[in-house]
């Protein structure tokens, strides 16, 4: 049966000393390999936070339409929209902000890359908007559509009356005076042939 055997613990190798020093070989292998470890990790860190924006874009257009077919107000899917897309840029911008206050003075910093952080907000706020500038010219374009045919509605069933322009109402009162006029004057002719005739 075979046993297995634990490796050794690396503190207990980094304390074994030989003549109170370890080997040139194995610290320059040992600072090898902790700067591949770090590379890796940022590099790991830069493909999520790239994994991680551009599927934060493309929900936000996606989110948009949804929540539209689901008939949701447009101040809420402006709102989710906006808050989706800008996500990662407000994650990076909030990582690198540093703020710090003493007695003496106070002092911020948007860290080593704070362009990245700015970039992404300026991309998610224009993804933001274009996803949702159709549906909000479509739902502004429904709106007057259905406000100009109920107006029509009221008209034609006489709901409403709506005075003419100006010109074409003096020319309507003063035909109506005229026409007063007339009506008086032919109606005295016929009174006084009527009383001449008695």
């Amino acid at each position: 049966m075979l046993t297995q055997s634990t490796p050794p613990d690396l503190d207990s190798i980094l304390n074994e000393d030989d003549d109170g020093q370890l080997p040139g070989e194995t610290i320059r292998y040992l600072t090898h390999v902790e700067n591949k470890l770090y590379a890796d990790i940022q590099a790991r860190k830069r493909i999520d936070s790239g994994l991680l924006f551009l599927a934060c874009q493309i929900s936000s257009c996606s989110l948009s339409w949804l929540l539209f077919q689901l008939q949701v107000t447009l101040t809420i899917i402006q709102v989710a929209s906006a808050v989706v897309s800008l996500l990662p840029g407000l994650i990076d911008v909030g990582d690198s902000f540093n703020f710090s206050i003493s007695s003496d003075s106070w002092e911020f910093s948007l860290g080593n890359k704070p362009l990245i952080g700015i970039v992404k907000l300026a991309i998610g706020g224009a993804v933001s908007f274009s996803g949702t500038s159709k549906i909000t010219s479509e739902i502004i374009q429904t709106q007057q559509a259905i406000a100009q045919t109920y107006q029509e509605i009221r008209s034609s069933e006489g709901l409403s009356f709506q005075l003419p322009n100006l010109g074409f109402s003096l020319l309507i009162a003063l035909s109506s005076i005229a026409l007063l006029g007339m009506v008086k004057k032919f109606s005295f002719n016929n009174n006084q042939e009527n009383n001449s005739n008695d």
